[in-house]
């Protein structure tokens, strides 16, 4: 739902193409492997989700949501509705694909990009970007220059915090600590940023913060972060049955 709000704020606005990013619930998780299935298990978690968001930004919810698959080892697939579309999981080897329909977005509605695989380092990474060199490079990153962000969840742990950083459409990125979070609390937001910050600024941020886990001694932070994994171990995993 606050995706959907988000890309519907986009869509007000002239925004036909957008990008959104989802954290995924854990299926299927094991002690060892939260995602023993790989990217194929990470689909039928995402799928739901992006269906019901499909139908919320379409032209009728009532309409069905179908499924093409584009590339079956990589589980990038495209959802259809009336009035909207989303490509889940698109690679750079889909980059053609892609193209094609954001071509024809104007006639079919809004087309979301979903949990993006592509690799770039324009975030300052040593990561190699997906997108080739030279002017092949250029002219795809202007391609998915076109794709707005227009919604984020992303869940991580960072010196032994747990933290969510959101964007939402026409608002600043968040960052939630979800660490001494209880059932009847909620996350406390402790910092908002005009540009997505980088691992090292959130790191930098976390540990500045008084008496918060993050700035504790690296003993204590020990101590503490074995007692998460064992908690963890002994819990059940959040599964989902899919049959």
């Amino acid at each position: 739902m606050q995706a959907a709000e988000a890309v519907r704020r986009a869509v007000a606005d002239g925004k036909e193409l957008v990008s959104v990013e989802f954290n995924l619930p854990l299926i299927g998780a094991t002690d060892l492997d939260d995602w023993p299935g790989g990217v194929r298990q990470q689909y039928q978690a995402i799928a739901p989700m992006v269906g019901e968001l499909l139908k919320s930004i379409g032209t009728n919810e009532k309409a069905d949501v179908t499924q093409r698959v584009v590339e079956d080892a990589d589980a990038v697939v495209v959802l259809t509705t009336e009035g909207a579309q989303a490509m889940v999981f698109p690679t750079a080897e889909t980059l053609p694909e892609l193209k094609s329909l954001a071509g024809k977005s104007k006639k079919s509605g809004a087309l979301a990009v979903v949990n993006s695989q592509i690799r770039t380092n324009n975030d300052g990474s040593n990561l190699i970007s997906d997108l080739g060199i030279g002017p092949w490079k250029k002219k795809n990153e202007e391609f998915l220059a076109q794709f707005e962000m227009v919604y984020w969840l992303s869940e991580q742990r960072i010196q032994g915090e747990t933290v969510r950083l959101l964007k939402s459409y026409q608002q600043p990125w968040q960052l939630y600590v979800l660490t001494e979070m209880t059932a009847d609390s909620e996350p406390e937001c402790v910092q908002t940023f005009d540009e997505r910050p980088s691992y090292q600024e959130l790191e930098k941020l976390l540990m500045s913060r008084e008496g918060s886990v993050a700035a504790m001694s690296i003993i204590d932070r020990v101590k503490r972060e074995a007692q998460f994994n064992a908690t963890s171990v002994s819990s059940k995993p959040n599964n989902i049955d899919m049959d």
